[in-house]
């Protein structure tokens, strides 16, 4: 079962190939996502990422919540704005079609437009690291994604700040687990 089949908000418009794996250029509309996020990487308080995904796992994970669109699904969204006016951070959450969430959670909104998204499956994993389970993080790190959006004709879209890791979270006393990853593109030229 593969996500883009299950998914309501994505369409996918193109698949391409890259070092003989294939990605998906999909679109997406706005997407709100609810969850918690440590803004800490560039403020003056100290980052503690593992305390925000506990907190987030005790609060939001396993708790019957409305309006969440594939509540089988979370993700982490490293949210990079590059300038100091900003608080970069990571939000672990879950989409949602409802603003109207409990105040213990934050919201964000991903930008709707094309995105590139891999799947993060044992063949990708090879070709791209020579290890069956690489961390879905090498993908950015690596410049994995990037380097497949050029290769096509695409650029990571400079105007939006949000990546994505989106993990089937109700797999994980199962793994592998299905994840993707994903980073917002814009045709070159």
């Amino acid at each position: 079962m593969m996500l883009k089949s299950n998914h309501p908000l994505e369409k996918t418009i193109q698949n391409i190939t890259y070092k003989g794996i294939t990605f998906e250029v999909v679109e997406r509309p706005d997407v709100l996502w609810v969850g918690c996020v440590d803004y800490a990487s560039n403020n003056e308080d100290e980052s503690d990422i593992g305390a925000t995904l506990t907190r987030y796992r005790e609060e939001l994970i396993g708790v019957v919540k409305q309006e969440l669109v594939m509540p089988d699904w979370s993700a982490s969204l490293s949210i990079n704005y590059s300038n100091e006016s900003q608080p970069n951070g990571l939000m672990f959450a879950q989409e949602t079609a409802s603003d109207e969430q409990d105040e213990r959670y934050e919201l964000v909104t991903q930008p709707g437009g094309l995105w590139l998204r891999i799947c993060c499956n044992k063949e990708a994993n090879l070709a791209f690291f020579g290890d069956e389970n690489t961390e879905i993080w090498r993908y950015f790190a690596d410049d994995v994604l990037q380097e497949a959006a050029k290769e096509n004709g695409y650029q990571e879209n400079p105007d939006v700040h949000v990546q994505v890791e989106y993990h089937c979270h109700a797999e994980y006393e199962t793994p592998p687990h299905r994840c993707y990853a994903y980073i917002p593109i814009i045709k070159m030229g």
